[in-house]
């Protein structure tokens, strides 16, 4: 494990340039008219930030403790202090009203946009644009942390929906691994063949837990509608429409007509990726960032690992896209957010603008076995991201050459619904549940209902 003053070390030279940058920031209440004021970089200021590990995540717990160290070292005047406290849609309103919500924390793509309707995430347009480093961020992502061309929030972290598949089933059934069909028909086709010739399950998607949901939702988007459309404060739910109904019928043909769906149609996440991991299933949907979950936790050998770009319909709207957004407390104070930026720079972004902090990180997963250089959706743009590759080149374990049409995919990315995304994906669950178990399930009447069922919910705030 590297030492305490390395990682330190590494922070400082990693941030040596940012250090230098002047502040600027807009008001507390994130009025866009008022303009950025210069900020004391001098003044001392003191941020309280969200998922600090737990004592049960020792190691974890270590290095934060050390980043912390290394930042306050670079940032005399900034004080950090880390807190427990991770987003919870139930309870966070309470923390904010009652003055308690961490300067900055963590917030899910699917909730970002109902924060910024509510003021209650903070305008940090002009401290992004005087950062080197925020302002270098994958421009694909704005949209999820923008309203009105002001920014709100930072993405971390992100990822795109994809085709999982496992290659060594795809050789075994006589498909060509390196050639995944880019439609739904194809791959209904492939599903149907490896079943055939393998007897494992051609294709299957959780259906528990909101899951199933969650890839409907997916497919609705591939197959050309959104499952949500808002006009101002006007929000419609638009479940009951042809394109979901589409994503039913594939799964029904899957199930009925090439009987390549398994046995099983009541498996929720966890289950897919162990089955497939296994060696049970040929194809399904879910993160195009899912190569270390499946070679890690499930014990999948990497060069089985298939990704590629999620399949299309002549409509298709590109692929569902999520992950973690960085919220800022609108009721902290000019300097609490800007120093609040600070941290975010440090804390998840050294590795892409410092060689250095690449090549340690790099080297470091190398040497635990972790993958180096697996299939993801950069957060950073594409030239800044190439250079942090070409850091750190002799470290990466992963043979990226299998995900060429997968990392050069140009699907936009589409959203996740922003407003009771989990109500809509609880009640796509049950109607993909009877579609794989019942031949003759009503798709019209099980979308008009759950479309009646969710707007009332949404109508009722």
């Amino acid at each position: 494990m590297h030492t305490s003053a390395k990682r330190r070390a590494l922070g400082i030279a990693a941030f040596a340039t940012i250090a230098g940058l002047t502040l600027a920031g807009c008001s507390a209440s994130g009025d866009a008219d008022e303009p950025a004021e210069a900020l004391d970089p001098d003044a001392e200021v003191t941020i309280t930030v969200g998922e600090m590990p737990t004592a049960d995540q020792a190691e974890s717990l270590e290095i934060f403790n050390e980043q912390v160290e290394a930042f306050e070292e670079l940032y005399p005047n900034i004080t950090v202090k880390g807190e427990e406290t991770t987003y919870d849609p139930s309870t966070f309103n309470a923390l904010l009203v009652g003055g308690t919500a961490p300067t900055t924390v963590a917030i899910p793509f699917t909730d970002m946009q109902a924060l910024i309707e509510r003021d209650q995430a903070a305008d940090i347009t002009d401290l992004v644009a005087e950062s080197d480093v925020l302002s270098a961020l994958n421009p694909d992502l704005l949209g999820a942390v923008t309203k009105d061309d002001r920014q709100y929030g930072i993405v971390r972290q992100a990822y795109t929906m994809a085709l999982l598949y496992d290659r060594a089933l795809y050789e075994q059934a006589g498909l060509d691994p390196d050639d995944v069909p880019a439609d739904w028909e194809g791959i209904l086709e492939n599903a149907k063949t490896i079943t055939e010739k393998t007897g494992k399950t051609g294709f299957i998607i959780p259906t528990t837990n909101n899951a199933g949901g969650w890839l409907l939702t997916t497919m609705s988007y591939s197959n050309g509608s959104l499952v949500q459309e808002t006009d101002g404060d006007e929000v419609a739910v638009t479940i009951d429409t042809d394109a979901m109904k589409e994503s039913l019928q594939f799964l029904h043909d899957v199930r009925w007509e090439a009987n390549a769906a398994g046995a099983n149609f009541l498996l929720g996440g966890d289950d897919i990726f162990n089955e497939l991991g296994g060696g049970n299933v040929g194809q399904t949907v879910n993160g195009g960032a899912s190569y270390g979950n499946l070679v890690l936790n499930r014990g999948m050998a990497g060069e089985d690992v298939g990704i590629a770009p999620l399949p299309q319909s002549s409509e298709g709207l590109g692929a569902l896209g999520g992950g973690a957004i960085q919220w800022f407390n609108p009721k902290a104070t000019p300097n609490e957010q800007a120093a609040a930026l600070k941290w975010t720079e440090f804390r998840w972004f050294n590795r892409y603008f410092d060689e250095d902090a690449a090549v340690e990180w790099a080297s470091s997963q190398n040497a635990d076995g972790r993958p180096v250089g697996a299939p993801e959706l950069p957060i950073v743009d594409q030239e800044q991201y190439d250079t942090f590759l070409g850091w750190i080149d002799e470290y990466i374990n992963v043979d990226r050459d299998n995900y060429t049409a997968y990392l050069t995919s140009e699907l936009p990315v589409v959203a996740e619904p922003a407003i009771k995304a989990q109500e809509i994906y609880a009640a796509l669950d049950p109607i993909a549940q009877a579609v794989l178990t019942d031949e003759s399930a009503d798709i019209d009447k099980l979308l008009a209902d759950a479309q009646t069922a969710v707007q009332a919910l949404v109508d009722a705030g």
